[in-house]
């Protein structure tokens, strides 16, 4: 089993990395948290992975925070939960609040990602609230600087990875992105902005 890489970090995007180790790419599913931490194309970097084997496929999730990794972990351990919507998951919210949610009992708070229905979040919230360990406060996020429509465009492909059409993905980051306004606007927020529109 594969438990970390460090190479170099060869492609990014905001569903996936390919993190080049002695001549071998490495493609990796990552969330946006994970993204938003990795450092310029070319650069250096160590990721955590969690291998997840079928008959049929190999895959590779990677994040660059072991509590993230955790998260991941328990969610794929709840039935109906697969690794493609534990990262949605993940990309939706941050696992301090994911947690937060989760031992306060506020499934609603996870019925606003996309593709959870109330009873997913309940079986979350009942499966993990006495697994999880209490969140830290952190900061606000900064956004990313960029371009308006450059920003759009990093999140429709993001959000067409995780399955959405590209017209509700347009509809969906169009309105996030009114309702942001452009200097609170990142890629990660546009994209946690669009899991949650109905």
């Amino acid at each position: 089993m594969i438990t970390h890489l460090r190479g170099l970090l060869a492609h990014k995007a905001p569903t996936r990395a390919v993190v080049e180790v002695g001549g071998v790419g490495y493609e990796l599913s990552i969330s946006l948290a994970t993204y938003d931490g990795l450092p310029a194309a070319g650069s250096t970097v160590q990721i955590l992975a969690h291998t997840h084997a079928r008959e049929d496929q190999l895959a590779l999730f990677g994040f660059l925070q072991e509590e993230e990794r955790e998260m991941f972990r328990l969610l794929i351990g709840i039935s109906g939960i697969g690794p493609n919507l534990a990262l949605t998951i993940l990309s939706g919210l941050s696992v301090d609040d994911l947690a937060r949610a989760i031992q306060e009992e506020r499934a609603g708070d996870l019925t606003r990602v996309r593709g959870i229905g109330p009873r997913t979040a309940q079986r979350v919230v009942v499966d993990l609230k006495d697994r999880i360990r209490r969140p830290s406060r952190t900061g606000p996020e900064a956004p990313q600087a960029a371009g308006s429509d450059d920003l759009v465009d990093e999140a429709m492909l993001a959000l067409e990875a995780l399955g959405f059409a590209g017209p509700t993905a347009r509809k969906a980051l169009e309105a996030v992105r009114s309702r942001l306004g452009e200097g609170e606007a990142s890629v990660q927020a546009l994209i946690k902005g669009a899991l949650r529109e109905r």
